[in-house]
């Protein structure tokens, strides 16, 4: 290593303790910059670019970190299973703009990652009044790998930069250290798209049927996943390609509707969520469905009141707890549990 690059290393080594918080030392430390082979999943779950640009020269001395550059928005993803250290962020640029957004992850086994530059503007715009932390992702947070953490952006000292995620990966005794290499070797082992005949069934549950599985998630795959991406799609949410993988982007388009509809954002779909997207893709005729306003649904409230159901006021609204009273009014009467209210539906409740 260079004199120079030795003397700024020592000078980040004592910054970086100071910030992140001092890990007993073991016995034998890498040096800064040390270029590690480390089991990790790739952060950006989607398209990026990137080259080894850990050496070079920034104005506060070495960059010491990957930048990922990819679309604003793209989902930012764990790279390990932890605990959330530190979450820096600002719903207004008046409110400590230089802090928001980033994130800290102290891995389970010892090690830990930072993700800097998460979007805080608005989708669309540059008006740094944007979220660009995932709900749930708060101190003391337990996360697994592979969970969404955020969007990439241009947020702290990157607003005159090209949107990427500022990726540093530090080990056990607290020493940065370069993850060029262990961030390709990720990247080589991401999911295959199905039918190339190498997927591992370890790599995440088969789904064959959207409206047959209790609860589809992250790591899911199969018909019933490609059915939900198409369905979101159709609403106009970006789930990148339809290749029946329960991924990042899928999991950011959930969240993202059910933020839209103020419904449990958990990026999980089970039969809340998927009778909402039912309800806003069939809008019209007899059925009503999610998002429907007009007075049959505020006759539909007040059946269900008179059934016993809880479906709030009868203010004509087909929201997230008329929602759940259909749900619950269909499973009670051992119906098919999908949230909308069509003959089958409107026929048990004149008959109770």
């Amino acid at each position: 290593m260079p004199r120079a690059h030795a003397l700024i290393a020592t000078a980040l080594v004592s910054l970086t303790l100071a910030f992140f918080g001092a890990v007993p030392a073991l016995a034998a430390e890498r040096p800064f910059g040390d270029m590690v082979e480390y089991d990790l999943v790739f952060p950006v779950d989607g398209p990026n670019e990137y080259v080894d640009g850990f050496w070079a020269p920034r104005s506060h001395g070495t960059h010491g970190s990957q930048d990922l550059m990819a679309d604003k928005g793209v989902p930012v993803v764990a790279a390990a299973t932890g605990t959330v250290r530190l979450v820096n962020w600002s719903r207004h640029p008046g409110l400590n703009p230089e802090r928001c957004c980033s994130v800290v992850v102290d891995h389970a086994d010892g090690w830990q990652s930072a993700y800097l530059h998460l979007t805080n503007d608005t989708p669309g715009t540059d008006d740094g009044q944007g979220w660009g932390i995932a709900p749930g992702i708060v101190p003391g947070a337990r996360v697994q790998a592979g969970q969404l953490l955020g969007w990439v952006g241009d947020s702290q000292a990157a607003e005159a930069t090209p949107p990427h995620l500022h990726f540093e990966l530090y080990d056990p005794a607290g020493v940065k250290v370069n993850s060029y290499e262990a961030l390709i070797a990720a990247e080589a082992r991401q999911y295959d798209p199905p039918g190339s005949g190498e997927s591992d069934p370890a790599d995440g549950d088969v789904v064959e049927d959207l409206a047959k599985a209790a609860l589809v998630e992250r790591g899911d795959r199969g018909t019933g996943v490609a059915q939900l991406q198409e369905s979101l799609m159709d609403l106009g949410y970006d789930v990148g390609p339809l290749d029946g993988i329960f991924g990042g982007l899928t999991e950011a388009a959930v969240v993202t509707l059910q933020i839209d509809y103020r419904l449990d954002a958990d990026g999980r779909v089970g039969s809340i969520t998927k009778g909402a997207i039912a309800g806003l893709l069939r809008p019209d005729g007899t059925i009503l469905g999610f998002g429907r306003r007009g007075d049959e649904v505020a006759v539909l409230q007040t059946e269900l009141s008179e059934a016993g159901v809880d479906a709030g006021s009868a203010d004509g609204v087909f929201g997230p707890k008329t929602l759940e009273a259909v749900i619950t009014f269909q499973r009670d009467f051992q119906l098919t549990v999908d949230g909308l209210v069509g003959p089958q539906t409107w026929g048990a409740l004149e008959m109770r």
